[in-house]
């Protein structure tokens, strides 16, 4: 039986993409907000709006990603209680020269 090796979830290019990604779609929304036509109160109420969108997506991907590891680690303990702790064969001790 071989040990699984884990493998790279994401490349650094893929990580770099969507921090560019996350930062122009929030500096997108917050100009537009700004440059709004409306009242102080719904520029204000719509920055809350996108604000609590952002902090839910942060804890929405937390929650999928522990999940994930939650996944992982069941079939890591599965895979392990699997393994022989002893054999039954004594061990030599080893010859010394």
């Amino acid at each position: 039986m071989s040990i699984p090796t884990p493998q790279a979830r994401t490349t650094p290019q893929f990580y770099l993409q969507s921090i560019i990604a996350f930062a122009v779609s929030t500096i997108g929304v917050t100009a537009g907000i700004a440059y709004l036509p409306v009242d102080l109160w719904m520029r204000a109420f719509l920055g809350m709006s996108v604000l609590f969108v952002i902090t839910a997506t942060f804890t929405l991907a937390k929650c999928v990603r522990d999940r994930q590891e939650d996944v992982l680690a069941a079939e890591q303990a599965q895979y392990y209680q699997q393994l022989p702790i002893w054999n039954g064969a004594e061990q030599q001790p080893a010859q010394r020269s």
